[in-house]
């Protein structure tokens, strides 16, 4: 099947409740076997909230018919997808990326690189 003509339609699971738009094609590495498959991003409008785009198997499409593509998925196990997502992204926003000790009359507070990537000042200078 070719997948890029599901850009634009609107996602739907099994029982025909909408998950969300399809806005691209990408090819992303599977969960089981490391290669590249191709992966539906459906973007996730809520009221009051971010946008958010969650990647879907593009195998899993069951039937295309207008502007609805329907695919073999729940909507329990679409949303237990986006909370992945969420907390993945929450974890890449939350690291500040240094690690320093400072001084401030009368304070002092460190900010802490748990990946170990800092670097002194000399080696900075090089």
């Amino acid at each position: 099947m070719d997948h890029s003509q599901l850009v634009g339609k609107i996602a739907s699971d099994k029982d025909s409740l909408k998950l969300g738009q399809i806005i691209r094609i990408d090819k992303l590495l599977g969960k089981t076997i490391k290669t590249y498959e191709p992966f539906v991003m459906i973007l996730i409008r809520k009221f009051l909230r971010k946008d958010m785009v969650v990647p879907l198997e593009a195998k899993k499409v069951t039937k295309v018919e207008g502007i609805y593509a329907w695919f073999n998925v729940t909507k329990a196990e679409f949303d237990e997808e986006v909370k992945r997502i969420k907390k993945i992204k929450a974890e890449r926003e939350t690291y500040t990326g240094t690690i320093v000790e400072q001084t401030n009359r009368n304070r002092y507070y460190s900010i802490r690189d748990f990946t170990g990537l800092s670097h002194k000042s000399k080696e900075r200078k090089k």
